[in-house]
């Protein structure tokens, strides 16, 4: 169980994460997904619900294949509850825990995608072919461990993101898709990411398809304060 657990969680970050949500007419959202990861030539897939309160910070997932679980993510915080088995865990990080696959939503209601609020600065700019090019360095102390990103945007939407090493080696590359206007954010649809070895050769791929938008929805919804039932045991783990 705790295998398919991390299974879900450790997986490619599709680029890096902010760490303050910014404000936007967006307060809420849920989406369905599915999502396809290959590796070793692989496929394995999920599908699910994602529950997004704004305001709170807090992502709520509900898996539905290829079994149930409910992930609960707020700030360094996860905790994943198994209704059928009636197991959990929560596992606690010294930084803030990323749904890599849960990111790309997020981050499309960030300013400046996330990339400002850990202290990345814009260090130049090109336009090709109709798509704007913005090039980000990482902050000077943590230059060692974090490498430039680069994104493309057209028609103020975010298309793809480029992310290298500190060496300047590319480690992942994404790409955005049928974007839907949601508030006053453009959210890809379709979100299609590789991610590359020592070698410069792709380790894993993965497509998440996401469907069945819904905003700021007036009627309660319980997955938005799901908590895990007092009368379940839960395992501490630190991650």
């Amino acid at each position: 169980m705790l295998k398919n657990f991390l299974y879900l969680i450790i997986f490619f970050c599709a680029f890096l994460i902010g760490n303050v949500l910014y404000a936007s007419p967006l307060k809420t959202l849920s989406l369905d997904f599915t999502r396809e990861l290959t590796e070793d030539n692989k496929t394995e897939s999920i599908a699910g619900t994602l529950h997004y309160d704004v305001q709170a910070a807090r992502v709520v997932v509900e898996v539905i294949q290829p079994l149930e679980q409910i992930m609960i993510v707020k700030e360094n915080v996860l905790e994943i509850y198994y209704p059928v088995e009636k197991q959990a865990f929560r596992f606690t990080s010294d930084g803030r825990v990323p749904l890599p696959f849960v990111e790309s939503i997020i981050q499309s209601t960030q300013a400046e995608y996330g990339l400002t609020a850990i202290g990345y600065t814009l260090d130049k700019h090109d336009v090709m072919d109709e798509t704007l090019y913005t090039y980000w360095a990482p902050p000077e102390k943590a230059k060692d461990k974090l490498g430039p990103v680069i994104l493309g945007m057209r028609d103020d939407r975010l298309i793809s993101a480029e992310v290298k090493n500190p060496k300047g080696h590319i480690i992942a590359r994404s790409r955005y898709q049928k974007h839907s206007k949601i508030g006053a954010n453009y959210i890809p649809m379709t979100v299609t990411s590789s991610t590359y070895d020592e070698k410069s050769e792709i380790h894993q791929h993965e497509q998440i398809s996401y469907s069945n938008p819904q905003v700021n929805v007036d009627s309660p919804n319980a997955m938005l304060n799901f908590t895990i039932p007092e009368s379940v045991e839960v395992k501490e783990i630190k991650w």
